[in-house]
């Protein structure tokens, strides 16, 4: 009987010890899984700005090649363009 006994307290505490073993485990992997996620987020937030950056640096370099001056400029540079004097205009005048 009392090899029994021991035997059914030896289980009981193998139980008890695997469910807190598993517990930890459980803790220790949700603490990796969250410093993996951190920085992921933090390089993800470092892309975002990056690209923000240049978002903004490729909108003004759009807006400088837009410009009447510099067209002016490029059409005179590449194609020998000059601009028009009102009397070689020809078409409709308002």
């Amino acid at each position: 009987m009392r090899q029994r006994a021991d035997a059914e307290a030896w289980r009981r505490r193998l139980k008890l010890f695997g469910v807190i073993l598993c517990i930890l485990m459980v803790r220790v992997w949700e603490t990796v899984q969250s410093q993996r996620f951190e920085r992921q987020i933090k390089t993800l937030r470092q892309d975002a700005d990056r690209l923000t950056y240049e978002n903004g640096r490729l909108q003004m370099q759009i807006h400088q090649y837009e410009a009447p001056s510099n067209l002016e400029a490029l059409a005179r540079k590449n194609f020998a363009m000059i601009p028009l004097d009102s009397s070689h205009r020809i078409g409709l005048q308002p």
